[in-house]
């Protein structure tokens, strides 16, 4: 981070608070000033040149120790940035509102974002560089020129020890030719170029212009997406070769001009293939491609190469007729992995264990028979889905299943303390419906899930409502349990049939491939009614189902009774029962995970255990399948209990 550093006239030095410093309210969330994407480099002294971070924007407010971090949405992160508001919560008596943005430094000093991922997940190092003062102390600072701001701000920071979390964003004003060419060489991202007058406004401007430094190298085109609007090519789908197989690098759609689609959509159109030449590509991708021999070559700019194998903000440069397809090959110094698996590093997962405060013993050990999968791959891969699956484990009491002997025979179920836990799996007591008292588990961090892992445990269960509101349960499960007889395409399609009655109603859902033979159909609920009134509904809507549909569904969880059919299983929806926690490992052969899945995919998977850890830990970098679902506000309404009755 030494490359750019600003030459203050005169040393920071923090101003003294009055011990009598009035108590001022917590500034609220702001519009962020974004900034306008260019290739042009301004010239002149009214510019200012930053660097451009690779990490997450966040807006700080803080009256006081209160402190509340707020992403670029306006969602509180402040849990999730713990790690960042020790000085924050030390910095002032007063209250101020700071724009900036929280990165993770790797071992050459450069931002990386997805290092950052990793890294919010396990609680390691991050840092905040301050880059804009919007309030201080009450005053609505964002009329007043931008240079003016930064020099209140840098005031408010003072010096900061450069492995403090909190850091002051420098710059440089003009140069910003040298500055781009320094951040460049340095394998940066790129500069901001703000002018030095600017208000700020809340939205994006040309006062404030980014421009990147870009990779540049060829890839094969392996297939295209045809244009929504008409005839031609809305995108190219790119590849390179590994050891004579093509893996797929992500799409280009952006850097054409109309000649060039026309152009380039004759020359595809000559090459139809009738299945991918590709090793594996998404599946929300192959559903609308069209294939072609991979015999073209195209020369694609981009910022970066996810760690799935893609390509970030590519752009089409030309097509290259001087090298042949086969000759094309990832120009990276290390091996990336492909979007069909994850390669979840042993090694790493020890590292991380570690950084959380958890001491894997016999971290070698074999979890699943005939597998790879180790007690140090577990955690490699908690840490790869922990961003998706602690929001539905937080401070949610658990049942824990653990194994003994590492052949999957001999596991047991936990719900209480044991000696030699880790501490980062927390004990407590909590008072049930009943009056009764009930001792309980939960975790809250990356820290409990690896914590668990040194436990040997191989699935997390979950309650249907948090410790801190036992009585009123937030989500409804539907376990749909098939005979033995009965394919996986019943199940499907009984998940489907759930939605739509579901929908009738009013309520939305979502699928969870259970890992093991069923699908659980989730319905995400605002805590109001208690347990007996929601298991009373399930047990309704379960009856219904096997009262209008006989030959599928049973409403009783009798074996004799289930012959030919599935079993609606609604007794998950009680006070301290529990189900399978999306993204937890299952105690099944192969090292099955249960997954959150979107409807209109579910009718693709083959079987309910279609992902193992590698699998799901590359599902879980793509977009969320139940994208939505804290977001949904639903309430079990006495309609909707009529109806089922």
């Amino acid at each position: 981070m030494s490359a750019l550093k600003a030459a203050p006239s005169k040393k920071r030095t923090r101003r003294r608070e009055s011990e009598s410093t009035p108590k001022y309210p917590l500034p609220q969330f702001r519009p962020f000033q974004l900034c306008t994407l260019t290739d042009d480099i301004p010239v002149g002294a009214d510019w200012l040149f930053e660097m451009k971070f690779d990490g997450y924007r966040a807006q700080v407010a803080m009256s006081g120790a209160d402190v509340v971090v707020y992403t670029r949405n306006g969602h509180d992160w402040t849990r999730q940035f713990k790690v960042i508001l020790p000085p924050l919560q030390a910095l002032t008596r007063g209250s101020a509102l700071i724009d900036g943005e929280i990165v993770a430094i790797d071992s050459q000093g450069r931002t990386n974002f997805s290092m950052l991922k990793t890294g919010i997940a396990a609680g390691m190092p991050l840092k905040f560089y301050a880059s804009d003062l919007l309030e201080l102390n009450g005053e609505d600072l964002s009329t007043l020129p931008l240079l003016e701001r930064k020099e209140r701000l840098a005031e408010l920071l003072g010096e900061r020890d450069p492995d403090d979390s909190l850091q002051f964003s420098s710059h440089i004003a003009d140069n910003g030719k040298k500055v781009f060419d320094t951040m460049c060489a340095g394998g940066h991202e790129g500069i901001i170029a703000k002018r030095a007058d600017s208000r700020y406004v809340g939205d994006r401007t040309a006062s404030w212009l980014k421009i990147k430094c870009t990779k540049r190298q060829e890839f094969v085109i392996g297939g295209y997406r045809p244009s929504d609007a008409g005839r031609g090519v809305a995108s190219l789908i790119l590849g390179t070769y590994e050891n004579g197989k093509l893996i797929y690098r992500g799409r280009v759609g952006t850097g054409f001009t109309e000649a060039m689609r026309k152009s380039i959509l004759a020359q595809l159109e000559k090459r139809p293939l009738d299945k991918s030449a590709f090793v594996s590509v998404p599946r929300d991708i192959a559903r609308r491609a069209r294939w072609v021999k991979p015999e073209l070559v195209a020369e694609v700019t981009y910022s970066e190469v996810t760690p799935d194998g893609s390509l970030r903000h590519p752009s089409f440069e030309g097509m290259r007729e001087d090298k042949r397809a086969d000759q094309v090959v990832m120009e990276m110094p290390k091996t990336v992995v492909t979007t069909a698996t994850a390669n979840l590093d042993p090694a790493m997962g020890k590292e991380i264990a570690r950084a959380v405060g958890v001491t894997l013993t016999h971290p070698n050990k074999l979890m699943y028979p005939g597998t790879e999968v180790t007690k140090a791959t577990l955690a490699a891969y908690y840490a790869a889905v922990a961003e998706k699956m602690l929001p539905h484990i937080q401070d949610r009491p658990l049942s824990l299943v653990r194994d003994t002997d590492g052949d999957l025979r001999q596991t047991f179920f936990q719900k209480h303390k044991l000696p030699g836990m880790p501490k980062a799996i927390h004990d407590g007591q909590l008072e049930k419906m009943s009056g009764k008292e009930s001792r309980i588990l939960w975790v809250d961090d990356l820290a409990g899930l690896i914590g668990g892992v040194q436990m040997n445990v191989l699935e997390f269960h979950v309650w249907g409502s948090l410790r801190q509101l036992p009585d009123l349960p937030h989500r409804i499960i539907f376990d749909i349990d098939p005979d033995e007889g009965l394919g996986f395409g019943d199940v499907k399609q009984a998940a489907i049939d759930i939605r739509g009655v579901l929908e009738a109603l009013g309520l939305q859902s979502w699928p969870l491939l259970s890992g093991g033979k069923g699908v659980h159909v989730v319905v995400p609920l605002v805590p109001e009614a208690d347990w007996e009134a929601v298991k009373n509904f399930c047990q309704d809507f379960a009856e219904l189902l096997a009262r209008t549909d006989p030959s599928r569904f049973v409403a009783n969880m009798s074996k004799a009774r289930r012959k030919g059919r599935m079993f609606i299983d609604y007794l998950r929806n009680g006070q301290g029962a529990t189900a399978i926690c999306p993204w937890s490992t299952r105690a099944r052969s192969g090292a099955s995970c249960a997954v959150p899945v979107p409807w209109d995919e579910l009718p693709t998977f083959k079987s309910a255990s279609a992902f193992d850890v590698f699998a799901a830990a590359a599902w879980a970098q793509e977009p969320d399948a139940w994208d939505g679902y804290f977001e949904v506000e639903q309430t079990l309404t006495d309609r909707m209990r009529k109806a089922v009755q």
